[in-house]
């Protein structure tokens, strides 16, 4: 099977699927400690891959790069907290670690398309509407 003509694909195969559960190996634990500062370059070298390698095959199995997974899980972490927690920014921003309000907020923008103030709001006003 190894001899024949699709011996080599086999293997690439073979390799692919090793590397696809170490991604997802690496997005499981990025999941458990995305409060935590960390590095590509920390992670990459745990798994024994070049930076580019790793984030190429990072992004191709999860859809994006490990650092916006990790923000992506802040910020969704930060707006249930202030939704169901009823916490303030500051109190949401600096728990799911962030270090600035104002790199928080403009994050929080971006992903959300409001501050996080004027999307809790609306979120609020959308969950228990006036009766």
């Amino acid at each position: 099977m190894l001899c024949g003509s699709c011996g080599k694909q086999f293997l690439t195969s073979i390799i692919n699927v090793r590397q696809a559960g170490e991604i997802y190996e690496v997005n499981s634990w990025i999941k458990k400690n995305f409060r935590s500062s960390f590095t590509v370059e920390e992670i990459e070298k745990k798994k024994n891959m070049s930076v580019s390698l790793f984030h190429q095959k990072f992004k191709s199995a999860v859809g994006m790069g490990p650092l916006q997974c990790q923000k992506r899980l802040r910020l969704t972490e930060a707006r249930r907290l202030m939704l169901d927690e009823n916490r303030n920014v500051t109190e949401a921003a600096m728990e799911v670690g962030y270090e600035s309000i104002s790199q928080f907020t403009r994050d929080y923008r971006k992903m959300f398309g409001a501050s996080p103030k004027e999307d809790i709001r609306r979120l609020s006003a959308i969950k228990t509407p006036d009766i």
